[in-house]
């Protein structure tokens, strides 16, 4: 599943937080065993909890070779089916008897796999870990299984007219880079997955290594005994990222538009996206952040005037979040009339205008930085929270203090910068935009 910027952050109403509180308030303490495996604890006080967050940089920016895409996904679903050591069965029956909540999730940067419940279960929960991410034992049978079971679920995604949009933005919107497919994979790639089985060995051993992880814990633990343990189930953890090289997306230098024929009655969409620069460029990726809800949050003249005035429109959601690569800044619009599309879109891009013309409410601006900070404070309201948080904001740079320089970065940013990001990055030719509406019986719309 695909996880944006904040999307463990929730937002909440209430008075802001302190200007000078950082944005990952908790003491952070960071080791690095030999083999490269990085360990963060966060100093979190949660009496008799654990969370256990494992970070692999893997995701379908990756999978660069023709044919092969899907596999950063697969692992999320293979990494469950045991070891000799310990058995799938035995696995799931021992987080269920220690109350655990475990599971995992994929996206374009990142696949991350959590276990939260009782801290008495830590030790646990260490072995058994280091034990799958150095052993992971499946067949050709069990991978042929498992590569049936991701077809269904991309058969079942597919009925979301959303999915398929998306499916269509990003491969009019890509012509090189590997973000021109899904995280779950082109549909060719998977009708032919089971045949991947030996390609998913390898694939396992290029980026399931020690200096491509870092494990984060956030809780109620002893860190001497915890740090102790991890040396002695992970230290054997061998091998050396061998990752493939991402190809570089050429500047899009013509508008790009595509449409999406639904066959059943749904509201049309309109999704209006840009390329935009990558999370490393820190005080840009704060100025899209501020953007998203600048732009298209609610109380936005835009969300004024399409949702809750003129009525045109049913939602309105913003699509940015942090990449490691250069990748899309956006809004999806839920639109009640298809009749309406032509003006919604309108109205989107003459809002862009006049950003980049120089209107922009200061006062407004301020009360959105505000309202991010607050977000993301109250979001990190237990140690499930503070954990998936740092590991999700960590993936993009690998700097475990991203979030915190995206937000000292977002402090700084002026009405100038917003303006002239508008006019650097918002024009008509490096536009690419994606409607959806429902097909009529005959084949005309």
């Amino acid at each position: 599943m695909m996880v944006p910027f904040l999307a463990a952050l929730v937002a909440a109403s209430a008075a802001p937080a302190p200007a000078d509180e950082k944005a990952f308030p908790f003491p952070v303490e960071m080791h690095s065993l030999p083999n490269g495996l990085r360990v963060v604890f966060i100093s979190y006080e949660a009496p008799g909890l654990v969370a256990y967050y494992t970070l692999m940089r893997v995701g379908s920016r990756n999978e660069v070779e023709k044919g092969r895409s899907g596999y950063a996904h697969f692992f999320e679903h293979m990494m469950f089916r045991g070891t000799k050591q310990h058995p799938a069965e035995e696995y799931n029956q021992t987080v269920t008897r220690l109350g655990l909540n475990i599971n995992a999730f994929t996206s374009e940067d990142m696949t991350v796999y959590h276990l939260y419940g009782p801290a008495k279960a830590l030790p646990t929960i260490i072995e058994y870990e280091a034990d799958r991410f150095q052993n992971l034992e499946y067949d050709e049978a069990a991978f042929r299984t498992e590569a049936g079971a991701i077809l269904g679920e991309y058969l079942k995604s597919a009925s979301n007219p959303e999915q398929k949009m998306f499916e269509k933005l990003v491969e009019t919107a890509f012509t090189r880079h590997p973000y021109a497919h899904t995280v779950i994979g082109y549909p060719k790639d998977i009708e032919n997955m089971p045949s991947g089985y030996e390609y998913s060995r390898e694939f396992f051993r290029r980026y399931y290594t020690p200096d491509n992880a870092t494990i984060f814990i956030a809780g109620d633990f002893d860190k001497e005994a915890a740090l102790a343990q991890i040396g002695k189930a992970y230290g054997s953890w061998q091998g050396r990222l061998d990752a493939a090289r991402i190809p570089v997306e050429p500047k899009q230098r013509q508008s790009r538009h595509a449409q999406v024929d639904w066959d059943k009655p749904t509201l049309p969409r309109l999704w209006i996206t840009w390329h935009t620069p990558a999370a490393s460029d820190i005080k840009r990726a704060a100025v899209q952040s501020l953007l998203n809800a600048y732009l298209f949050g609610p109380t936005s003249p835009l969300y004024q005037n399409l949702v809750l005035g003129k009525q045109l429109v049913d939602s309105m959601d913003a699509t940015y979040s942090d990449h490691r690569d250069p990748n899309l800044f956006g809004v999806l619009m839920r639109v009640k009339d298809a009749k309406n599309l032509r003006a919604v879109e309108f109205a989107v891009l003459r809002e862009i205008k006049n950003l980049a013309g120089g209107r922009l409410d200061a006062k407004r601006l301020d009360a959105v930085r505000s309202n991010l900070r607050y977000s993301n404070i109250m979001g990190l309201d237990k140690a499930d929270a503070a954990a998936v948080t740092l590991a999700v904001t960590t993936a993009p740079t690998g700097d475990v203090d991203h979030l915190n320089k995206e937000f000292a970065a977002l402090a700084t940013v002026q009405p100038r910068d917003l303006q002239d990001f508008a006019k650097g990055n918002f024009m008509d030719l490096n536009r690419t935009t994606v409607s959806l509406v429902t097909a009529r019986k005959g084949g005309g719309r």
